[in-house]
């Protein structure tokens, strides 16, 4: 048997899960946690590429108008969750990997993996199912894989 870890993640939240079969019961390994990432706008302060201030008034806006703040702490989440998987793996502790992420944060996670690491993913979903429970979110494996 081989064993598989399942990630089920969205730019908030990750879950890691393992299984030994195809069929056999998930078990929850991890969880991580970035409430960061569900901030509104307003209620992150970057610190990167500096805030301009307005010479009419007190508003103040990022100079760097490509990446919201918000999708900088997904980022970040992406290169944790990333960095988890990569001592998952040097440890030994799975030799296959799944990832079921919202899209936008699918595409972060692939590419904060490191190159052993993304040659264990033997498959990809891009559902969030994040916020499941552990029985449902096995079930939807099953209908998907």
């Amino acid at each position: 048997m081989h064993r598989t870890w399942i990630v089920v993640a969205d730019s908030a939240r990750a879950r890691i899960f393992e299984r030994d079969g195809r069929w056999q019961p998930l078990a929850e390994l991890q969880g991580l946690a970035h409430p960061e990432s569900r901030l509104h706008h307003g209620d992150l302060k970057t610190g990167g590429r500096g805030e301009q201030q307005e010479s009419s008034g007190r508003t103040s806006h990022a100079s760097d108008w490509s990446t919201t703040p918000s999708q900088q702490e997904a980022k970040r989440f992406a290169r944790e969750v990333a960095d988890t998987l990569h001592e998952g793996r040097t440890q030994n502790r799975f030799e296959r990997l799944v990832l079921v992420a919202a899209p936008a944060f699918l595409g972060r996670l692939r590419d904060k993996l490191d190159g052993p690491t993304r040659h264990c993913v033997t498959q990809t979903l891009d559902k969030n199912w994040a916020r499941h429970a552990t029985p449902e979110i096995q079930g939807l494996l099953e209908q998907h894989f």
